[in-house]
């Protein structure tokens, strides 16, 4: 399972809802609680596509595959938080850049900043249900195990997709916030 928090965000914007918003009782949280919940699932949306340009997955595959929570605090002094935590199971290689030919042999690339490696042992076969690449434990014929690549969550905890996960969530809020002042001194959604 792999956590982003965000730990500091919109320092000036949130003076700024502070000297709107003092007077309504509550309307502070929850400008702040809208724009952060909106923030999160703008990059929720877009983890798909972080991770996509980092590893040779497509976008939809990674999104059915994985399993995102956010999970918003609000302590005390007017102090809120945020995590998003990613989780799922490891990926079959083939998910992945991988080719095979007649011949046996089985290349692969995981992230698309390096090159495709050639397994020497592996062999692309339907074994224990679909098709999958596999590796002879030892000489015999039997048994074999199934090659996988990383996990969606594995995948959300590199650098760059964590620093661009930060970004969106900072954008986001910085252009929500002002719309959910509008809302709450306007008494729109409740």
């Amino acid at each position: 399972m792999s956590f982003i928090r965000v730990n500091e965000v919109g320092g000036d914007s949130l003076e700024r809802v502070n000297k709107l918003l003092h007077n309504i009782p509550g309307g502070v949280y929850k400008a702040a609680f809208s724009a952060l919940r909106r923030a999160g699932d703008t990059a929720k949306t877009r983890a798909g596509q972080f991770a996509a340009a980092e590893y040779t997955i497509n976008k939809g595959e990674f999104m059915r595959r994985v399993h995102s929570k956010t999970h918003i605090t609000g302590g005390a002094g007017g102090v809120m938080g945020m995590s998003i935590s990613f989780s799922g199971t490891v990926l079959p290689l083939l998910t992945f850049n991988t080719t095979y030919s007649r011949d046996g042999t089985v290349q692969t690339q995981v992230k698309r900043n390096g090159g495709a490696a050639t397994l020497q042992h592996a062999f692309v076969a339907r074994i224990f249900g679909p098709t999958a690449v596999f590796e002879r434990v030892g000489s015999p014929r039997f048994p074999v195990e199934q090659k996988f690549g990383p996990s969606t969550g594995h995948m959300m905890r590199n650098e760059e997709v964590i620093e661009k996960m930060d970004e969106t969530i900072r954008d986001t809020y910085e252009k929500r916030v002002e719309h959910e002042i509008l809302r709450v001194l306007n008494g729109w959604g409740g």
